[in-house]
């Protein structure tokens, strides 16, 4: 809707990297992400619209923010003060940039130092998907813990027996 209406906006994705130091100003936030949040942020009349909102998970972490700004002028033809912040902050760390210009309407993504147009919402919506099920932070943990009880899983549940006959015998 954002590109529809021509409402400028960048939402940043927290990879696995701190963000904190990559960005400066802006305002605090716990708020739950919703539709309504991120309309309100966004709005011309808002103080923090030209600014970056920082999501973690569900959370609307901070709005407001200044990003770094990229040099490579090369892959920024064309292209506004917030596609150069986003492509600033995906040169620098693992985060995705969500850009919505609003002078043409379109949507971009910022990612790995490299900045695209996005066709379509379902194009978008695969993006986002595959950045998340990446790189996203409660993601990665919860991976880590799946990959480590599936990892040795013969020799994991070979132990647990010998410990357990172990245990009966000695206990009895």
């Amino acid at each position: 809707r954002f590109a529809k209406d021509r409402i400028g906006a960048l939402m940043v994705l927290r990879g696995r990297d701190p963000l904190e130091r990559r960005f400066e100003g802006g305002e605090d936030l716990d708020g739950k992400l919703s539709e309504q949040l991120l309309e309100s942020i966004f709005d011309t009349h808002s103080e923090g619209h030209d600014g970056a909102v920082v999501i973690e998970g569900d959370r609307v972490t901070h709005f407001g923010t200044r990003l770094p700004m990229s040099r490579e002028f090369g892959k920024l033809s064309g292209m506004g003060t917030r596609h150069a912040a986003a492509l600033g902050l995906a040169e620098r760390t693992d985060a995705l940039c969500i850009v919505v210009s609003e002078e043409r309407g379109t949507i971009s993504l910022a990612k790995d130092g490299y900045l695209f147009t996005v066709q379509d919402l379902g194009a978008l919506e695969e993006h986002i998907a595959a950045f998340l099920r990446d790189k996203a932070p409660a993601t990665h943990e919860m991976r880590w813990w799946r990959d480590a009880l599936r990892r040795n899983a013969m020799e994991k549940a070979i132990a647990v027996t010998i410990a357990l006959a172990l245990w009966l015998v000695f206990v009895q």
